[in-house]
């Protein structure tokens, strides 16, 4: 049952990457779809204790990439999708999911930046916001950060690679 799970978590996942691609946005009726799919099956297959599974998993994913979403970092169907996957898949999942996206995210962001020829200024702006920040403790540079003019690229670039690593290593 776990394994049919998998496959629908697979669907679901391929599904939001091709919109977001094509359109730069995630549907608020395909998270919620996700999320209450997750809650449902969890519950249906093992009553109280798969709700609680599903319940955690949902506000671990939903919480953590709020916290990315307030600063800037990502946007709010990022936050939704995180909340769908962890319903759908748990705690560890989420997690481990979001631990690899940020690796690819950098290794993307990294490779656009040496594409666009901006390594130098780049990395000059990073010593900068990081000794303001740490050195400096000005805690406001966080919002400069936000306010600033950055490479972005959809966030799902990073999150298929990332599903499938994590997928891989959860069924071995």
């Amino acid at each position: 049952m776990i394994l049919v799970c998998h496959g629908l978590f697979i669907i679901f996942i391929t599904i939001a990457f091709a919109i977001d691609v094509r359109h730069s946005k995630l549907p608020n009726m395909l998270t919620m779809c996700g999320t209450i799919f997750g809650l449902l099956f969890h519950t249906w297959l093992e009553g109280w204790d798969g709700l609680l599974f599903s319940l955690i998993g949902a506000c671990t994913g939903f919480l953590i990439v709020f916290v990315l979403y307030v600063i800037g970092a990502l946007g709010a169907g990022d936050v939704k999708l995180f909340a769908a996957i962890g319903a759908i898949m748990g705690v560890m999942f989420v997690l481990q999911t979001l631990v690899y996206a940020i690796l690819w995210a950098g290794l993307i962001g990294v490779c656009l930046i040496l594409i666009q020829r901006k390594m130098r200024a780049t990395g000059r702006k990073l010593a900068g916001w990081l000794f303001s920040i740490f050195a400096l403790n000005k805690i406001e540079t966080i919002i400069e950060l936000k306010q600033q003019k950055n490479i972005k690229f959809p966030f799902m670039y990073a999150v298929f690679p990332a599903v499938a690593v994590t997928s891989y290593y959860s069924l071995l």
